[in-house]
């Protein structure tokens, strides 16, 4: 006689109820509980003061600045960055992070973007890749929180070391393809190329030979006179600072430049 499979007791349809609930609150508390605790212990407290310069070395011969900001930066008022006047330069745009990977969405990123249009900034938003997780859902997560309006920055990919990207497990070709397939996807339904945000190191290993047509925004600290790359190839963005003070910002704000006036920063956005 066949034997007959034992059915579920109730206590193991419990225990299976309570894992497959148990395993997406996990990846929630995971990617949000870092982003709660330091929004409770570093923004609590305004901790906010009158700020007459950036305070930081300010690099000559440019005549267009922004910043860029993330929950790390907490609480921001727009209107005391866009009142900030550090011997006439003035911030005239700002990009924020919208989300990360797979499943972390900037959870001040909805207030900044409508709080940078209605301040008069150029605003923008940037995709922080992963590289342990598919582009084209990273690209489709990005676009389905992100809703690029006439006026808007390009979008930007934002490509670094982090401990869980795992990017040197991967092969250089995997990583390039991976990247590739991100700008692509964005670009087909934005109707605008992408940026690259990178440091000079990672410039090096993954970008500099490739994507060309793809306009780069460089992040490097050490010489406040200017920034080359090592392949000669012209950038858009320079983010030379992330210890700049900005009245409306009670943490220190990345501070960056534009190569061009503000008329060109116009021509670049959304038309």
């Amino acid at each position: 006689m066949a034997k007959q499979n034992a059915r579920p007791t109730k206590g193991q349809l419990l225990l299976w109820l309570v894992l497959l609930l148990a395993i997406p609150a996990f990846f929630w508390f995971e990617n949000n509980l870092a982003a709660f605790w330091y929004n409770r212990s570093q923004c609590a407290e305004p901790r906010k003061r009158v700020w007459k310069t950036f305070n930081v070395p300010i690099p000559v011969g440019y005549a267009t600045y922004g910043i860029d900001v993330s929950h790390y930066t907490c609480k921001i008022d727009w209107e005391g960055i866009t009142k900030m006047n550090d011997n006439g330069r003035r911030i005239r745009f700002a990009y924020m992070r919208a989300t990360r990977g797979l499943s972390l969405i900037d959870y001040r990123f909805s207030e900044n973007w409508a709080d940078t249009k209605d301040a008069g900034l150029h605003r923008g938003a940037y995709h922080f890749f992963t590289f342990s997780d598919d582009a084209t859902q990273q690209a489709n997560f990005f676009l389905k929180n992100v809703n690029i309006e006439k006026g808007d920055l390009p979008p930007v990919l934002d490509i670094e070391d982090d401990k869980k990207s795992h990017d040197k497990s991967l092969q250089k070709a995997d990583i390039l393809r991976g990247i590739e397939t991100w700008l692509k996807a964005v670009e087909k339904s934005t109707g605008m190329k992408p940026m690259i945000y990178t440091n000079l190191d990672y410039y090096k290993r993954y970008i500099s030979g490739n994507f060309e047509g793809y306009p780069i925004w460089i992040a490097s600290y050490n010489n406040v006179r200017g920034v080359n790359l090592p392949d000669k190839r012209r950038w858009w963005f320079w983010q030379f600072t992330d210890e700049g003070r900005c009245n409306g910002a009670s943490e220190p704000v990345d501070l960056n430049i534009f190569i061009g006036n503000e008329a060109q920063l116009a021509r670049v956005c959304k038309k």
